[in-house]
C-alpha cells in the first residue's frame, strides 16, 4: 500500500534541545514524499529550508533565539513562558496559518501550551513531540508558578488536549524515566537523529584519557564554569577538547597546551574515545553520550538539566556536582571518575542495550499512520 502524501504542520521554537530531534523528524518525513511546513521563530528559518520544509514567519509573536542573553534560570523561564510557550500572540499565528494550509496532522511542541490550547478549540489531530524525559503534565510542571489567571486556564486546556492525542512522541531512552508504566499514546523513539560518518578524531596525546567538555549551546552564563573546566582540566595529564558553543568565542578562554578549545565539534566525532564527558546535562548531549557509552560528571545549570541529571546518576551513568564547583574540586572529580573503571563499564553497558541514534524511521511511521487514521476517519464522517 502507497502511503498518501501529507501535509503536515511542525510547530516549534528556537530551544537548545527540541531543534534536532524535530529537524531529523523533518527530514524523514521529507524523504518519505510528504509536505512539510514549519512555524518557528525566524532564527529557525534558514535550518528549517535547508531541511527542506516549507517555513512560516511569526507576523505578531515576539521573535526569540537560543543564543539570547535573558538572565538567569529563573528569569529565562518566565520570559519564555511569558513570551513564548504561553504567549497568546503566538496561538494567533498558529491559527492563521493552520487555516491556510488545513494540514492534515499537526505536530506541536510540547513546551507550547497557547498553541496546544488553541489546537484543541479547532479540534484538528494533533501530535504532542517532547524534547525531554517525558513528564505527564509536560512543561506546565515547570512553569506554573508564572501562570496568572488567564494562563492558568490556558494550561488547563493545554494538558487536556495533549492528554487526549493519539502519539505522544518522546525522543528519549526510556530508562531514564523514573516511571515505567505509559499510556498507549506514548512511544519512546529515543535521541532520533541520522547515523553519523565520523571522521576520524586525531588525537595529539593518544596515551593519555580523553575528556570532552561541553555545556550548553544556547546562552546560560556559563562562561566562568566553563573556565574553571578548563583550569582544572589543564591540572590533569589527559587530553581535553572544550567546545564554547555559538554564544561564546573559543579566544575567551585559556587553558594548558593539552586542553583544546573549540566553538564548535560535531559530538559524534569525538564521543566514540570519550573517557568521560563534562556536561550541563541538557537533554540532547546526554543521550548522545549514553548512546556512545561514555559517562558523565554532570554539572546542571537550570532548565530540566538537574532532573535529567538525577536520571544520569540514578543509572550509574554518571555523578553530579554543583556547576559552582571550584576548578580543584571538578579536578578531583574527574580524576576519581577517570581512575575508577566502573563508571566505563557502567556507559557502555548501557549503550549496548540501546539503539545510539534511535528510531527515526520507527518515529516517522507512527506519524504518518495517526495521519492516515485521522483522515480516514474525517472521511467516513462525511455525510453520504
Amino acid at each position: 500500500m502507497v502511503n498518501p502524501k501529507l501535509r503536515i504542520l511542525m510547530v516549534h521554537w528556537d530551544g537548545a534541545g527540541n531543534q534536532p530531534p524535530q529537524r531529523a523528524l523533518a527530514r524523514e518525513l521529507i524523504r518519505r514524499g510528504h509536505e512539510v511546513h514549519v512555524l518557528s521563530h525566524d532564527s529557525v528559518g534558514e535550518r528549517a529550508r535547508s531541511d527542506g520544509a516549507t517555513f512560516h514567519h511569526l507576523p505578531t509573536a515576539r521573535q526569540y533565539q537560543d543564543t539570547d542573553r535573558i538572565g538567569d534560570s529563573r528569569e529565562e523561564l518566565a520570559f519564555l513562558f511569558r513570551h513564548c510557550w504561553a504567549a497568546q500572540a503566538y496561538a494567533d499565528d498558529f491559527l492563521v496559518v493552520a487555516a491556510e494550509l488545513e494540514p492534515h496532522l499537526i505536530l506541536i511542541d510540547v513546551a507550547l501550551c497557547s498553541v496546544a490550547a488553541a489546537a484543541a478549540a479547532l479540534g484538528m489531530p494533533a501530535v504532542r513531540v517532547d524534547h525531554s524525559i517525558y513528564m505527564p503534565g509536560g512543561i506546565g510542571s515547570l512553569t506554573s508558578e508564572f501562570a496568572d489567571e488567564e494562563t492558568s486556564g490556558m494550561l488547563q486546556r493545554a494538558s487536556a488536549f495533549f492528554d487526549a492525542v493519539p502519539l505522544v512522541l518522546v525522543p528519549s531512552y526510556a530508562a531514564f524515566n523514573p516511571e515505567q508504566s505509559f499510556g498507549p499514546a506514548v512511544r519512546h523513539v529515543g535521541p532520533i537523529r541520522e547515523p553519523a560518518n565520523p571522521r576520524p578524531w586525531p588525537r595529539r596525546f593518544p596515551e593519555r584519557p580523553f575528556v570532552l567538555a561541553s555545556l550548553s549551546t544556547s546562552f546560560q552564563d556559563q562562561a566562568a564554569t566553563l573556565q574553571r573546566i578548563c583550569d582544572a582540566l589543564s591540572l590533569l595529564e589527559v587530553e581535553a577538547l572544550v567546545t564554547t558553543g555559538p554564544a561564546m568565542p573559543p579566544e575567551a578562554f585559556h587553558a594548558a597546551d593539552h586542553v583544546e578549545l573549540r566553538r564548535y565539534t560535531p559530538h559524534d566525532e569525538v564521543l566514540a574515545l570519550t573517557d568521560l564527558a563534562i556536561t550541563h546535562c541538557g537533554h540532547g548531549t546526554v543521550m548522545a553520550c549514553a548512546g556512545a557509552g561514555a559517562p558523565m560528571l554532570c554539572m546542571p545549570m537550570g532548565r530540566d538539566q538537574h532532573f535529567v541529571a538525577s536520571r544520569v546518576e540514578a543509572l550509574g551513568l554518571g555523578k553530579v556536582v554543583d556547576h559552582t564547583a571550584t576548578a580543584t574540586e571538578i579536578a578531583e572529580a574527574v580524576s576519581a571518575m577517570l581512575s575508577n573503571s566502573g563508571w566505563k563499564h557502567a556507559a557502555v553497558g548501557f549503550a549496548a542495550g540501546v539503539q545510539r541514534f534511535g528510531a527515526l524511521e520507527l518515529a516517522a511511521t507512527l506519524v504518518q499512520q495517526v495521519a492516515v487514521h485521522q483522515r480516514v476517519e474525517a472521511s467516513l464522517a462525511q455525510p453520504i
